[in-house]
């Protein structure tokens, strides 16, 4: 009885912790941290029972941060270019808000709204400029 007590709970450990590493795949696309908590929590309720979800979980916490500098990188074109693209990306919101025939414009012009935000605050570092200039 022990034994499948045991075998029981670690197959719902295991679960929970695949679950939710699909869940963080599926809002990846999300601004912010998006699906990034989920997936640690995820190799970290599979780190319990698996040495290689632990190898993982502490490689993501490791170097997660340096993914921002990669598709963020400091030049001036590139910062104009994602300036620019998140503008656009406003003006494709606000053509979908306004004209919101059908659902799907109306998740798509949300879509396109969250993408922007999240591109024009990571863009030139206005989340850490902003973050510095709040009272604490």
């Amino acid at each position: 009885m022990e034994t499948l007590k045991r075998h029981t709970k670690r197959l719902a450990i295991d679960t929970a912790g695949y679950a939710l590493i699909v869940g963080g795949i599926a809002l990846g696309w999300l601004p912010g941290p998006g699906g990034v908590p989920l997936i640690v929590a995820g190799l970290g309720l599979l780190s319990i029972h698996n040495a290689w979800a632990r190898r993982l979980r502490l490689l993501v916490i490791q170097h997660g941060g340096k993914l921002v500098k990669y598709l963020f990188p400091r030049w001036a074109w590139a910062e104009w270019g994602y300036d620019i693209a998140a503008f656009l990306l406003l003006i494709l919101t606000l053509v979908l808000e306004l004209h919101h025939a059908y659902l799907w414009e109306i998740g798509l012009g949300i879509s396109a709204f969250c993408i922007a935000l999240f591109i024009a605050l990571t863009n030139r570092d206005r989340l850490g400029q902003l973050r510095k200039k709040s009272p604490r």
